[in-house]
Parts: C-alpha cells; sequence; structure tokens
C-alpha cells in the first residue's frame, strides 16, 4: 500500500487514522480465522486469512485489505479485544 494512501485512510467509524498491521496482528486475526472464532462486526464468520490488514490500535478495529483494496466497511471489520 502506498505512503500516500495510508497517510489519508481513517477508520470510518471513529475518524481515527489506521496503520498497517503487524506481523502480529495478522497472526491474531489468522489465529481467530484458524480457529473459527473469528466474527465480523455483523456476526457474521471470517473463514478466509488476512494477508494484509489496516488496524486502528486504539479501538481494536481491524480491516482486511483484499487484493489490494482496503475494505473499509464496518461491518465487515473486526474488533480484536485486548
Amino acid at each position: 500500500m502506498s505512503p500516500e494512501l495510508l497517510e489519508i485512510l481513517v477508520c470510518p467509524r471513529s475518524k481515527k487514522k489506521l496503520q498497517l498491521a503487524d506481523t502480529a496482528t495478522l497472526e491474531r486475526v489468522n489465529g481467530l480465522v484458524k480457529s473459527g472464532k473469528c466474527k465480523d462486526i455483523s456476526g457474521a464468520a471470517v473463514t478466509e486469512p488476512a494477508t494484509e490488514g489496516l488496524w486502528q490500535q486504539e479501538t481494536g478495529i481491524f480491516y482486511f485489505v483484499r487484493n489490494d483494496i482496503p475494505v473499509l466497511i464496518y461491518d465487515n471489520a473486526v474488533e480484536l479485544k485486548a
């Protein structure tokens, strides 16, 4: 993802800046996916692992990036609780 695009992306709900998910965050999401315990905000099961994502650390909201396109739909995001 280009630095210019990353600079302007914010969470559509909180309006807080997003950052690229680090390896630990991706592993956390993928662990939930693999265990069958990953659900998005709408309650739907997430079955496709994340290869890239955007993360709002303060709110714990993770947005998937699919085919190099950020999916910034809040209902499709995953809330990572502490």
